[in-house]
């Protein structure tokens, strides 16, 4: 896709979301306001021999175990090798080249500025492409050093490094009306939005979504390094 991505001019449109963090545990509003009135969990898929994918509900049936929006990627991956043989694997601090697209075809329909959508990316990532570490950096809950880039919001399946296999999990249009967020290294993404908004990410088929609160423990490990 033709890169669309660019630094900020300022980091002005991050201001909603900076605050102080007052340590763990990490809760889902720490990635999200709290302000809206719902927020989902949209999940990466499995990846399995020869590049199958696997939804987490299958992997969970497989398992014959419960599934909720508390489910840990990484435990479902250890766990179902160990029950099947096979290994699967998830992307961590990114997002699925194709879960990214159909989530910004959702998300460009519930807001009035599609065409400008702001992208916060860890400044510890390797390979991010050059032009793009000249963006301002800004200090976003839990004590993360990000690069604000801007783009319209279909740039959320724009790769930000050289080896085309990260892309923003922390994202949010010009006129607030939504938002997207998560840790460094996490296996999905929060969307925090209208109950409309929200609703229809849970209708499309291309996604794999679960209800979760702010006040919801995420279920990752915390790391302190910046």
């Amino acid at each position: 896709m033709t890169a669309t991505l660019t630094p900020a001019n300022s980091i002005f449109p991050a201001d909603w979301l900076t605050r102080e963090f007052s340590g763990p545990p990490l809760l889902v509003n720490t990635f999200v306001p709290e302000t809206f009135p719902a927020v989902i969990r949209v999940l990466n898929p499995f990846v399995g021999a020869g590049g199958r994918k696997l939804s987490w509900s299958a992997v969970a049936q497989e398992l014959g175990i419960p599934l909720d929006g508390s489910a840990n990627g990484e435990n479902l991956c250890m766990e179902y090798e160990a029950s099947t043989g096979e290994k699967v694997n998830i992307n961590f601090g990114t997002l699925d080249p194709e879960t990214a697209s159909a989530l910004a075809d959702v998300l460009s329909q519930h807001t009035a500025t599609p065409d400008q959508c702001y992208f916060a990316v860890w400044i510890g990532y390797s390979g991010i492409r050059d032009h793009l570490t000249k963006a301002p950096v800004v200090l976003l809950p839990p004590e993360r050093q990000m690069y604000l880039l801007e783009g319209p919001v279909r740039a959320a399946a724009e790769a930000i490094d050289e080896h085309q296999s990260r892309r923003s999990i922390r994202w949010w249009p010009a006129d607030k009306a939504w938002c997207v967020g998560n840790d460094l290294y996490a296996d999905s993404v929060y969307v925090a939005g209208s109950k409309e908004a929200t609703q229809s990410l849970r209708d499309d088929p291309r996604l794999e979504t679960y209800v979760v609160h702010g006040s919801d423990v995420h279920p990752g490990i915390y790391a302190s390094d910046r």
